[in-house]
C-alpha cells in the first residue's frame, strides 16, 4: 500500500529547502518531490505548487468567495456565477485540490447552493458543474442528500442544459463506487430516465448523457467490494429501455455520435438470452449492418458494432441470423481495413471468437471470407498487446477444434511460428491461452511439469 503525507508536511519541507537551503520556490519544490519519490512517498493527493500560489488563487480563496457571495444580503448572479466558475477552475487542476476542496466542506456548501438555486438556472447549471468537478475521481463524498437532489433535478420539465449537467454528475458519482450505483439505483432513478428516453424533444446530445448513465450504473469496477448488482441493474434497465434505445438508432441515424452511443450502451446492457431477441425484433441487427456498410471508415462506430454483435451472439438464434445475414464478409472487411486500430482489432476478435464458439458451420463461413490470414495479420500488427492476442487465440481455437480440414489454411499463413514467437515473448500472460490454440490446430504444446513431488518412502514402526 502507498504511503502517503498531508499538505502540511509537505509544504513544511518545501518552506525549509527555501528558508535553509536558499532555494527558489521551483527548486525547492522539485527537490521536495525528488525526496519524497525516492521515499516511496504517494504525492497525488497533495498540491505541489501551493508554495508559489498566491492566495487569490487558492482553494481555500476561491471557497470563502463563493461563500461570500452567495451569502450576502446583495445576491449578485453574475459574482456568484464568476466565483464557481474560478472554483471549478481550480478544481479541474489536480486530485490534491479536490480532496483539500472537500477537507474545507466544499461538498456541503455546493449542495446548500444547488438546493436554494433549484429555480434559477443561471446559478443553479454552474454550481452542477462545480460539484461534478469537485467529485471527478472523488465520489465519496456523495450522501442521502445529495442523491435526493439529483433524482429531484431530474425533471422533464427542465432544460435540456440543465438536465445534461445533472446527468454528468450522476455518472461520475456512479463511476468507481458500487454504494453510491446502489443507492442511486434505489432511489428510483430507472424511471427518471424512461421519462426522458420517452421525450420526443429529447435531443442527441442528452441522449448521450442518458445512455453514458445507464452505463455507468451496470459498472463492476469498484475494487472495494467482491460482489456487485452490475448484473441486476442490467437486467432491470434493459427490461424496460431496450426496445425505446433500439428504436432511436434509426432516429439518429445520421449523427455518428450518437449511434455509436447507442450501440455502446445496447451491448452493455444484453446480459441474458431474450434481450438479445429485443435487440434484433426492434430492427437492431438489421441497423448494425447497415451502419457498417454506411460508415466502412468509422473506426469509433464499426468498434461499437463489432462489440455489439459479440453481444448479440450470446443467442444462439441470432448468431446463426447474423451469418446468414450477410455479417461475416462486413466484419472480416471492417478488421481488415481498420486492423491497425488496437481496439477494432480488440473487438473485431473477440467478435469473431462469440460467434464460432462451439459452431462449426459458422467457422466454416469465415474461412471462406479470408478470416485466417486476416486474423494472421492482424497479430503481426499488434505483436504486443496482450489483449488484442488473446482474442484472437480464442479466435482461432474456435475456428478449428471443429473445422480440422479447414484449419490448415492458418498453418499455411505461417501461425504456428507467429503463435510461437508471441508465446515466448509474453509466457506469463498468454502461455494457456496459445497453448489452446496450438492443441486445436493439431501441432505441438510444449508443456511443463510445475510441480514434482518428492515423497520419501513410509517407515513403519517396527
Amino acid at each position: 500500500m502507498a504511503r502517503v503525507i498531508t499538505q502540511e508536511t509537505y509544504d513544511e519541507v518545501v518552506k525549509e529547502n527555501i528558508e535553509e537551503f536558499s532555494m527558489t520556490a521551483e527548486e525547492a519544490i522539485d527537490d521536495a518531490i525528488k525526496q519524497f519519490e525516492a521515499q516511496g512517498i504517494d504525492l497525488s493527493n497533495v498540491i505541489k505548487d501551493l508554495v508559489i500560489t498566491t492566495n487569490s488563487e487558492t482553494i481555500e480563496a476561491c471557497l470563502n468567495a463563493v461563500i461570500e457571495c452567495f451569502k450576502s444580503s446583495n445576491k449578485d448572479d453574475t459574482e456568484i456565477v464568476a466565483t464557481l466558475q474560478n472554483l471549478e477552475t481550480e478544481l479541474n487542476k489536480d486530485m490534491a485540490r479536490r480532496i483539500l476542496a472537500a477537507k474545507l466542506g466544499a461538498y456541503s456548501t455546493l449542495i446548500d447552493i444547488i438546493e436554494e438555486s433549484k429555480d434559477n438556472d443561471t446559478i443553479l447549471v454552474p454550481a452542477l458543474k462545480t460539484i461534478t468537478s469537485l467529485m471527478t475521481g472523488y465520489p465519496d463524498l456523495l450522501d442521502d442528500k445529495g442523491i435526493a437532489l439529483q433524482i429531484e433535478l431530474l425533471d422533464c420539465q427542465r432544460g435540456i442544459l440543465t438536465v445534461q449537467v445533472v446527468l454528468r454528475w450522476v455518472r461520475e458519482c456512479c463511476i468507481r463506487h458500487e454504494l453510491n450505483r446502489q443507492n442511486i439505483f434505489k432511489a428510483n432513478i430507472l424511471d427518471k430516465l424512461k421519462q426522458l428516453l420517452d421525450r420526443k424533444e429529447t435531443a442527441g446530445s442528452e441522449l448521450k448523457d442518458i445512455c453514458a448513465v445507464f452505463r455507468a450504473l451496470v459498472l463492476d469496477d469498484d475494487i472495494r467490494h467482491a460482489y456487485g448488482r452490475a448484473h441486476e441493474h442490467a437486467t432491470a434497465i434493459a427490461r424496460d429501455s431496450l426496445a425505446p434505445l433500439t428504436a432511436l438508432l434509426q432516429r439518429f441515424q445520421n449523427d455518428k455520435s450518437v449511434v455509436g452511443d447507442l450501440m455502446l450502451t445496447l451491448a452493455s446492457l444484453i446480459v441474458r438470452n431474450e434481450f438479445c431477441q429485443t435487440v434484433h425484433d426492434a430492427g437492431g441487427l438489421k441497423f448494425i449492418l447497415d451502419v457498417m456498410v454506411d460508415y466502412p471508415d468509422a473506426e469509433k462506430l464499426n468498434r461499437q458494432a463489432l462489440k455489439l454483435l459479440k453481444a448479440l451472439a450470446g443467442n444462439d438464434d441470432i448468431k446463426a441470423q447474423i451469418v446468414t445475414s450477410g455479417g461475416v464478409p462486413l466484419i472480416v472487411s471492417a478488421i481488415n481495413r481498420l486492423k491497425n486500430f488496437e481496439t477494432i482489432a480488440a473487438a473485431g476478435m473477440g467478435c469473431i471468437s462469440a460467434l464460432t464458439l462451439r459452431n462449426p458451420s459458422n467457422a466454416g463461413v469465415f474461412y471462406d471470407c479470408g478470416a485466417p490470414l486476416m486474423i494472421v495479420d492482424t497479430i503481426k500488427a499488434h505483436p504486443n498487446n496482450t489483449n488484442v492476442i488473446r482474442k484472437a487465440a480464442w479466435a482461432v481455437r474456435n475456428m478449428s477444434v471443429r473445422n480440422k480440414t479447414e484449419s490448415r489454411e492458418f498453418l499455411e499463413h505461417g501461425i504456428e511460428d507467429l503463435l510461437q514467437t508471441v508465446m515466448r515473448n509474453h509466457d506469463h500472460i498468454l502461455a494457456e491461452d496459445i497453448k489452446a490454440a496450438l492443441r486445436d490446430l493439431g501441432l505441438n504444446v510444449p508443456l511443463k511439469e510445475r510441480w514434482v513431488g518428492k515423497g520419501d518412502s513410509l517407515k513403519h514402526d517396527e
